[in-house]
């Protein structure tokens, strides 16, 4: 793994200086943060860095407008790497580490993140979640060598961004049911360690759900911990998969379609906190569904599945030359769509036994997550009915990840599956 140090305690922040340090000599340190997380750790993240001989410069984004992760920022950071030797230490949350890890790579150096909310799981992740021209994509990136978190800024994190951070940690319920899929249909086998990894903390966490919306000390700490071994499962796998399915590629759209409430953008915990209950629900409605009649299904040709796409994607024309080709790989039709759907009922027994124990019943979860301050509905993060149902639409066909919207979508039941939620309290 490219992480080497990983600390996470109360008082933390005084050892940023020493572990600096140990992980790169006296090389100085180029500060990377927004207003905000400034005046939260910077004082003292700077007085441990100077109390060691290191050398601090700083590139500080304002607080409004609030800095995005995208290839303007990544430039200014890369630019402001490029004048000396310095080496990046991230004081934020998701964005300013996923600008700064970008901006790392960019230049061929290590890099530090010092946490200031156990927001997101992209810490200690290898790649960086970046918009590049509109298209929401995880670049290629080293994930940090250090990794530093004081409980007690933590737990005074507001508690949106601990809700968010929830979210995106509950999201590993569904990506777990996304990757039995995979693994029941062949198309991608679990790593025992991996998913272990990730699972175990999981629980962990949602045992704790009630102590985190209290604030405690430990269990925020478990919290961040199980992000943090998200992003080190994805280190280990060099891919996503143990830590994202169908919730995060439904978050990519709303991120493309730059979702806002009260004139800020919606962060990306909150966006997967609505998409995993989504998929939560759907997972729910499975078991109600006549596959008998699978195989006889009406089936798309390419021609019209790329007009739903176009149509799908008006908002963004630009970015069909990158969506297209991707779907097209992914589109099975005759006798290769014939062999999928009758994999597909060989597979189903197992899928709905697995994944019955994997998931929480929805009501529960949903309760859970309500407690934690997450959002529960499209109308929480300011969309609507029939945008929060394209949304699910258009995710199915941005990535090629099997989860369960592939399987519903080439056994020709999506557009049924997406009907229950008329009746549903989303």
């Amino acid at each position: 793994m490219d992480t080497k140090i990983a600390v996470v305690e109360k008082g933390a922040i005084t050892r940023v200086g020493a572990l600096f340090v140990e992980a790169f000599g006296h090389t100085p340190a180029l500060l990377v943060s927004d207003g905000n997380t400034l005046g939260i750790g910077g004082f003292a993240l700077i007085q441990s860095l100077e109390q060691q001989g290191i050398q601090v410069r700083q590139c500080c984004f304002a607080v409004l407008p609030q800095v995005y992760a995208d290839e303007h920022s990544i430039e200014r950071v890369r630019l402001s790497l490029a004048q000396d030797a310095s080496i990046a230490v991230a004081l934020g949350s998701g964005t300013l580490n996923d600008i700064t890890k970008r901006a790392s790579f960019e230049v061929d150096r290590p890099y530090m993140v010092v946490a200031t909310a156990p927001s997101v799981d992209g810490y200690t992740s290898y790649g960086a979640a970046v918009s590049i021209k509109g298209f929401k994509q995880t670049l290629p990136c080293n994930a940090p060598t250090a990794v530093v978190a004081d409980t007690d800024i933590l737990c005074c994190a507001p508690m949106p961004m601990i809700g968010a951070g929830f979210g995106d940690c509950m999201a590993k319920f569904t990506a777990g049911s996304d990757w039995i899929v995979a693994d029941q249909l062949a198309l991608q086998p679990i790593r025992e360690d991996i998913w272990k990894m990730v699972q175990t903390p999981l629980r962990k966490v949602y045992a704790e759900h009630k102590d985190i919306a209290n604030r405690g000390h430990r269990s925020v700490g478990l919290l961040f911990d199980a992000l943090s071994a998200s992003g080190f499962a994805m280190q280990v796998m060099h891919d996503s998969r143990p830590a994202s399915g169908a919730e995060h590629l439904i978050s990519h759209i709303w991120e493309m379609e730059h979702l806002e409430m009260d004139g800020l953008p919606v962060s990306h915990g909150f966006k997967v906190a609505v998409g995993t209950l989504a998929m939560s629900f759907l997972y729910e409605m499975l078991p109600r569904m006549d596959f008998s009649t699978i195989m006889h299904k009406p089936v798309e040709s390419w021609e019209e599945r790329k007009e739903s796409i176009e149509q799908a994607f008006f908002f963004a024309p630009a970015l069909l030359d990158q969506i297209l080709p991707i779907a097209k790989s992914k589109f099975l039709s005759g006798d290769a769509l014939k062999t999928r759907r009758k994999a597909i009922l060989r597979a189903l027994p197992n899928i709905l036994r697995r994944c019955s124990v994997q998931l929480p019943p929805f009501r529960e979860l949903r309760q859970a997550m309500a407690e934690v301050s997450c959002p529960l509905t499209y109308a929480d993060i300011n969309t609507t009915k029939e945008n929060f149902l394209h949304a699910i639409r258009a995710a199915q066909m941005i990535r090629n990840r099997y989860t369960l919207l592939d399987l519903l979508y080439e056994a020709g039941f999506l557009e049924e599956a997406l009907k229950a939620f008329d009746q549903n309290i989303f």
